[in-house]
């Protein structure tokens, strides 16, 4: 008996089916395709914000470390939440060479190196401080840009080198920058929608919200509490 073949409904059939199966395949693999990217984007998105906030946590565990006496004096804030937050730390300590008296701008230091005008300083015993800014330099001393408030007795006080950092939303670009000093403010979170901050003195808690534009109800948030008991002298 002879082989029967398909017949041409049998194959257009065959073929119909064979379309819409490669159709409905081809959908799905743009729909995964698609889901794919947008969970890789928001990953990315979350990783991004999570460096910028473990940047935050570092910088706010050292707010005040080395300057219990010029915030006791009133003359430094470890942390100021203001229009930006700004931390202020010790970056390096000197010993003074000699007596400083009120009036004069020359301040004589046993060693130098890390010192450069321009530089933000405080001078400080136990009972008072004030803040300069490094005008020159000149061999072992350090000429200020104002004259001195006070006169410092050589073995009781110190020179502090500061490190001031500031955090703020650059509402034009949508970027969080972190700003070191008087250096240029670098990027820190692109397409950042929303930075809030603030610091309860009483509690020594800061708290800070951070969210992706394209992610503003989902805030990622952060708690610190400083480890130094300077930012909390009576």
């Amino acid at each position: 008996m002879g082989k029967r073949g398909f017949s041409l409904i049998e194959m257009l059939l065959v073929l119909g089916l064979s379309l819409l199966v490669f159709l409905a395949a081809f959908e799905f693999f743009g729909i995964t395709r698609s889901l794919f990217f947008k969970l890789k984007d928001a990953e990315e998105d979350n990783l991004a914000i999570q460096a910028a906030l473990d940047k935050l946590r570092i910088d706010l565990l050292r707010a005040g470390f080395g300057l219990e006496l010029a915030i006791r004096a009133g003359a430094a804030e470890g942390i100021a939440a203001g229009d930006t937050l700004v931390i202020l730390s010790q970056e390096a300590g000197y010993s003074l060479a000699g007596d400083c008296s009120s009036g004069k701008k020359r301040v004589t230091l046993e060693k130098m190196s890390g010192l450069s005008a321009g530089g933000r300083v405080c001078l400080a015993d136990e009972e008072k401080a004030e803040r300069h800014t490094i005008a020159a330099l000149e061999g072992n001393t350090v000429v200020l840009s104002e004259p001195l408030e006070n006169s410092y007795a050589g073995a009781d006080a110190r020179l502090l080198l500061l490190e001031e950092i500031t955090y703020f939303l650059d509402g034009r670009t949508a970027v969080l920058r972190r700003k070191v000093n008087a250096s240029p403010a670098q990027p820190l979170l692109d397409n950042a929608g929303l930075f809030e901050f603030a610091y309860l003195k009483e509690d020594n808690l800061v708290r800070v919200k951070l969210a992706d534009k394209k992610n503003m109800e989902r805030a990622h948030e952060l708690s610190v509490f400083p480890k130094n008991l300077g930012l909390i002298l009576p």
